[in-house]
């Protein structure tokens, strides 16, 4: 799919697509409780489609209509008559949480699972476990760090010790498993990055039934529960709204608002708004939503090591700052869908934009931004933040834009819907 995106002044109002992370979440819960859990509002992004395939696959009954989804959990399966045996190969598709979430999942059980995908996540590391579910008694086997991966449970109660640098995805995994391990576990964990999505996996969980306690992020103690299933509802996913907001307070003379966006669970990239606070942005907080309006941009330096996904959207935002800002944290970007950091250096240059990386650090120089044709890299928040140069600054083309598919598939239609000029050739 081909997206042209010309300069617009948008306004209006729209509602945030629900949270990829939080419904992928709530899914893996559900699969560990005993009963019927009711997801309301729930995301048809692909990552969260993906989800109900592994849950199913690792023996989860799953009724979806509309935007609500029924999962039947009872895990292992003995807890409920009925439940399927897990399947020997479980696919993900282009999910890095689904994957790493559900491999130790899969490990309460005593039977050899296989975990594939597709696409960027074959080359995504999983080399976290090869350590740290040994110490469980579970059986791993990778490719050289990388999907396909075997293993065979079940997992143990015990004392773990894990390195999260590269990813907290592997720690919510452990947190769901040891709820179901059978006695009380530890876990210590060094260079934890992407705290929230952590306190965002506990805060769930603790929803369903779970008992963590957690000391300075760096020392996790799990009881054993039986969860319980639970009516939950998708909250709005910051990720994808941070990109309206970016938009907004670029080129929203008369103001865009933007709905579903409450606090109730813990999300990194809620950040967005206090990084535009601190540069006195017109951003008003309401209950629920955010009211933005286009302003001067000053230039900034943000350590975006716990929000690693606002690197594309403040990108965006630097390219019409007062002057050269810095964001830290570029590390985080290479296991991404694509090497972030590359790829906005690559794709942004297109457009006039300067941007160096250097060792962390990222610095973005703001350019007059002239018309391109951007290459998405099959990476979703490329797509989109490619998008907000387009409403702010001169055309662009962008190729490949169906990865938005991933995480917002109505994006380009919500930028309609604000009065943006889009065109969309599918």
């Amino acid at each position: 799919m081909k997206v042209e995106v010309f300069p617009s002044d948008l306004q209006g109002i729209t509602v945030a697509p629900g949270s990829k992370s939080a419904a992928q979440r709530m899914v893996a819960c559900a699969l560990l409780a005993r009963g019927k859990t009711t997801i309301n509002e729930y995301p048809d992004s692909r990552d969260c489609k993906v989800a109900l395939d592994v849950a199913q696959a690792l023996g989860a009954v799953v009724t979806v209509k509309g935007n609500v989804v029924q999962i039947i959990g009872g895990f292992p399966n003995a807890f409920l008559s009925g439940i399927r045996n897990p399947k020997e190969e479980v696919f993900c598709g282009e999910s890095g949480l689904s994957s790493r979430m559900f491999i130790p999942i899969a490990a309460l059980h005593d039977q050899l699972i296989t975990f594939n995908g597709e696409g960027s996540l074959l080359s995504r590391s999983f080399s976290s476990f090869e350590n740290v579910l040994p110490q469980l008694g579970v059986l791993f086997e990778s490719s050289d760090g990388k999907l396909p991966v075997k293993v065979t449970g079940p997992v143990k109660n015990g004392i773990v010790e894990m390195e999260a640098i590269v990813s907290s995805q592997f720690l919510t995994g452990l947190l769901m498993a040891l709820t179901r391990a059978g006695g009380e576990s530890v876990i210590h964990v060094k260079n934890l990055m992407s705290k929230p999505y952590v306190e965002m996996t506990m805060q769930i969980l603790e929803r369903f039934g779970g008992q963590i306690t957690q000391r300075d992020f760096k020392e996790f103690t799990i009881q054993p529960t039986q969860l319980n299933p639970q009516t939950i509802r998708v909250p709005g996913d910051w990720s994808g709204a941070a990109f309206l907001i970016v938009a907004g307070v670029l080129c929203a003379e008369k103001g865009i608002r933007i709905e579903n966006l409450e606090t109730e669970f813990a999300q990194a990239d809620q950040a967005i708004v206090s990084i535009l606070q601190e540069m006195n942005a017109d951003i008003q907080v309401e209950e629920n939503a955010i009211v933005v309006k286009a302003s001067d941009i000053k230039a900034f330096e943000f350590d975006a090591n716990d929000c690693p996904d606002l690197f594309p959207p403040l990108a965006a935002l630097a390219s019409f700052a007062d002057g050269v800002s810095t964001i830290y944290g570029v590390k985080r970007l290479i296991n991404k869908e694509s090497n972030r950091g590359k790829t906005l250096q690559q794709e942004f240059a297109k457009a006039n934009i300067r941007i160096i990386l250097r060792d962390d650090e990222m610095k973005i120089y703001p350019a007059h931004i002239a018309p391109a044709i951007i290459n998405s890299h099959n990476d979703h928040r490329i797509a989109m933040a490619a998008a907000v140069l387009g409403v702010a600054g001169a055309r662009m083309t962008i190729k490949g834009a169906e990865c938005v598919n991933k995480s917002f598939p109505e994006f380009f239609q919500t930028l309609q819907g604000l009065n943006g000029k889009v065109n969309i050739f599918t």
